[in-house]
């Protein structure tokens, strides 16, 4: 019923509606309880706003949004103060007057709004300042960093189009609303005092996935206090990965530094075992078993160095025929810890790799297996090409515990590991490998179920 009243005050009122539109005025009409029915557009463009921001609420807004101060001066003559959306306030005198029809009956009361106090000589000047305003703020609402001016009380007197994104709101529903309860409608972490006294705080949205800034800005200004809101999420994944990288970079250093002088140390021993075996008439052969394992270490740490530094031993080679051939050592292993490994290895192109670059991939990816898997269990080892993508795919497969859902997201993080004597060096290592050839390591694994390791080699010419 209350609809259908409405529609019909509507309908009885909207010639006047369209004719006070059409002036230059400031003008607002009020039904005889002195609620406010209409204000004309030039009045709502120089507070800041439109039809379409009040909604019909015309009322509503300008007791709670509008209306700043008001004191009556004679019967129909009033002085008031109205915010504007611009974070200032403007003084008017209202004069209040019975709008009536040709047969002399009153229709509603019309309230006509003059300056108190203006610079204004002319409509033309009305017109330039507010254009002038009009401009300020639409670039201010074409930025992607969020704007709230608040004032003293904590309530909101100006954000722009971006801050109403950031927190999913309504203009109009929250403008000189409290900015505490609205940030807390965000995030139940985010407190305005901590905001304040830090000057600048990061949070993470909930139910979001975004992370977003909070900055208090200077406004030179006493009266208000200014937020600025910004998505920080792709700054900080940014951030992640420049660590990430610095991490890396760090590590390969020290890895280089050590496993040089680890190399240098060997090479020492390895000289005194040669004169020993010279001096010495006992069994050459252990001499011999000796300085062959140091030449098998010193290898090792020539592999390792080869991961921080560019190989110059790659050649074209067969994949199958090479993983045949360091299979003999990993299958060893296998059988000790009862393991059985299943082999379907398809026909693929050459590839052009450092040979020790990959036998350091394979060891290390079977050697995780095993560790997962520990006695029995199976692995499967497939290799295939794929034209589309002009990579060749090597995948080990096991049935072992596999990682949760949480480490499976860090397991490539240089020294993450959750093995007691692991140094979480292994698969870093791997994938920094294969990024210098344009290939790849992908992991899936569902704890309980098993892990499947992805090696993508790029076929280059």
């Amino acid at each position: 019923m209350d609809e259908v009243l409405k529609s019909s005050e509507e309908s009885k009122y909207k010639w006047i509606f369209d004719l006070i539109d059409e002036s230059h005025k400031f003008i607002m009409l009020k039904n005889f309880e002195g609620e406010i029915i209409y204000i004309n557009s030039v009045l709502l463009r120089l507070l800041g706003f439109n039809h379409d921001d009040i909604g019909e609420n015309y009322d509503f807004f300008f007791k709670n949004f509008f209306l700043n101060d008001a004191k009556k001066v004679e019967e129909n003559i009033y002085d008031i103060t109205l915010n504007s959306r611009y974070g200032f306030t403007l003084r008017f005198k209202m004069v209040d007057n019975f709008l009536d029809s040709d047969d002399g009956s009153r229709i509603c009361i019309i309230s006509t709004l003059n300056f108190v106090r203006s610079e204004f000589n002319s409509v033309h000047d009305i017109n330039a300042y507010l254009d002038l305003l009009y401009n300020r703020f639409k670039i201010i609402d074409m930025v992607d960093t969020g704007i709230i001016l608040i004032d003293k009380r904590k309530h909101i007197e100006y954000l722009n189009k971006a801050a109403c994104n950031f927190i999913s709101a309504d203009y109009k529903k929250i403008f000189h609303k409290d900015v505490e309860g609205l940030l807390k409608s965000l995030d139940e972490s985010i407190e305005f005092d901590e905001i304040i006294s830090k000057k600048l705080m990061v949070y993470n949205v909930k139910n979001s996935g975004h992370f977003l800034s909070i900055e208090v800005a200077d406004t030179y200004d006493d009266k208000f206090l200014c937020l600025i809101l910004k998505d920080v999420t792709e700054k900080l994944r940014i951030g992640e990965i420049i660590e990430k990288s610095e991490k890396f970079n760090l590590m390969g250093a020290l890895a280089a530094s050590l496993i040089h002088e680890i190399k240098n140390s060997i090479t020492s021993i390895r000289g005194f075992l040669q004169l020993m075996q010279i001096k010495e008439k006992g069994d050459p052969a252990y001499f011999d078993t000796i300085i062959n394992e140091s030449d098998r270490i010193i290898d090792l740490a020539m592999s390792y160095l080869g991961v921080v530094r560019n190989s110059q031993n790659e050649n074209e080679t067969d994949l199958n025929e090479l993983i045949e051939k360091y299979m003999v050592l990993i299958e060893a292993e296998a059988k000790q810890r009862q393991i059985e490994i299943v082999k379907k290895l398809n026909e693929v192109p050459m590839v052009k790799m450092d040979n020790n670059q990959l036998k350091q991939i394979l060891l290390n990816i079977f050697q995780n297996s095993f560790q997962a898997i520990g006695i029995g269990g199976k692995i499967y080892l497939t290799t295939r090409f794929n034209s589309y993508k002009n990579k060749v795919i090597i995948r080990i497969a096991d049935n072992g515990c596999g990682i949760d859902r949480e480490n499976l997201k860090k397991v490539m993080m240089p020294l993450f590991t959750t093995k007691k004597d692991g140094t979480g060096l292994g698969l870093p290592i791997c994938k920094n490998i294969l990024s210098k050839y344009g290939g790849d390591l992908r992991i899936l694994s569902k704890k309980g179920v098993g892990t499947i390791v992805n090696i993508y080699l790029e076929l280059r010419r």
